[in-house]
């Protein structure tokens, strides 16, 4: 006679809630799986409902100025994965533990509510889920001056001046300077050394500017 128990594994945490979150930001939280059995266990973590796809965050779009997704938004095949698991798979001995990072890089404005899977190899059955919630939002950021005037300048000089970018709301935000497509009839060049960056909460970015005149007379240059 015997009694056959099988591996028993806890997570700290039923939930995993990132509050507000910037679209395109990773944001990080940290839960942990314990072994509580006295044998070793292999585990694997995946998340349900998540896309194919890397998701892309700010930092990537500012290091590529001319990046797609500054033009055509991000477009994922198979939607974007935006949550990473790390470790997302393992072995814990008996009585061991492991600190799990799950990282959420939104790349969709919306409210997530996801199950993350903690399943036991080669038993064949899984953890009840881990609930992970948070609320993805793009900051309004303004621009100042609406207008940059310049009034006189020689014809093909460069001039500088800059615009600023104000975020008044609680999160951090990405901006950028559509690079401009130009052509032989084009009256205003204009330009960035730094097109792109990222602005933190309540806090001011510059953008420096700078245009060559190519045609006599007065001209107003839209800048997107």
């Amino acid at each position: 006679r015997g009694c056959v128990t099988g591996p028993t594994l806890h997570l700290d945490v039923k939930e995993i809630d990132f509050g507000d979150i910037s679209f395109g930001f990773p944001y990080t939280k940290t839960c942990r799986l314990t072994n509580t059995s006295p044998m070793p266990v292999r585990f694997k973590l995946r998340m349900l409902e998540d896309g194919v796809m890397p998701a892309v965050s700010s930092f990537e779009q500012i290091r590529r100025e001319n990046h797609p997704s500054w033009t055509k938004g991000i477009r994922c095949f198979g939607g974007p994965r935006e949550f990473t698991i790390n470790p997302s798979q393992g072995t814990l001995l008996p009585q061991g533990h492991q600190d799990i990072e799950v990282t959420l890089c939104s790349n969709t404005v919306m409210e997530f509510h996801r199950k993350m899977l903690v399943e036991l190899e080669g038993i064949g059955k899984a953890l009840a889920p881990l609930t992970i919630t948070a609320r993805c939002l793009v900051p309004e950021l303004q621009v100042y001056p609406e207008i940059l005037p310049y009034d006189e300048c020689f014809l093909k000089e460069p001039y500088q001046r800059k615009f600023l970018v104000v975020n008044d709301t609680d999160l951090p935000g990405c901006y950028g300077l559509i690079p401009q497509k130009r052509s032989e009839v084009s009256p205003v060049f204009y330009s960035s050394p730094k097109p792109c960056g990222i602005v933190q909460p309540h806090s001011i970015a510059e953008i420096p500017f700078v245009i060559e005149v190519q045609a006599w007379h007065n001209h107003r240059t839209n800048v997107l």
